[in-house]
């Protein structure tokens, strides 16, 4: 495995909660970039994020966005968006990968109980 510094050029903070990275859709594979860049952000180990193959399929993802044999670049002007764990993402032909952070439902401090609703 392969260790990435931190760089704030890599990693650019969009909007809100929004990050953006670029990928070389010829030397890169897009599911590892996507990887890389959300455990950056979160500051986390590669092993502390959910797998990429339980939300899609991370070949057919880099297939998706890799060069065509003999390392020709794709003539498309394509897009795809999904969610990942706690992300929506959106990854363009271009090279460009934008995630932000889903709103998630709020915290409880323990399990509710059918018959709280009923006081």
């Amino acid at each position: 495995m392969t260790e990435h510094p931190h760089s704030n050029d890599e990693h650019k903070q969009t909007d809100d909660a929004a990050y953006q990275t670029e990928f070389d859709p010829i030397t890169d594979n897009v599911s590892e970039e996507l990887i890389r860049a959300i455990a950056t952000v979160n500051d986390a180990d590669l092993t502390e994020l959910a797998l990429l193959s339980e939300f899609v399929d991370p070949e057919a993802l880099d297939a998706l966005f890799g060069p065509k044999a003999g390392e020709t670049p794709r003539d498309t002007n394509g897009r795809v968006s999904f969610t990942y764990d706690a992300y929506r993402v959106r990854i363009n032909s271009s090279g460009q990968i934008t995630f932000h952070q889903t709103e998630s439902e709020p915290e409880s401090d323990g399990e509710r109980s059918p018959t709280e609703t009923d006081e």
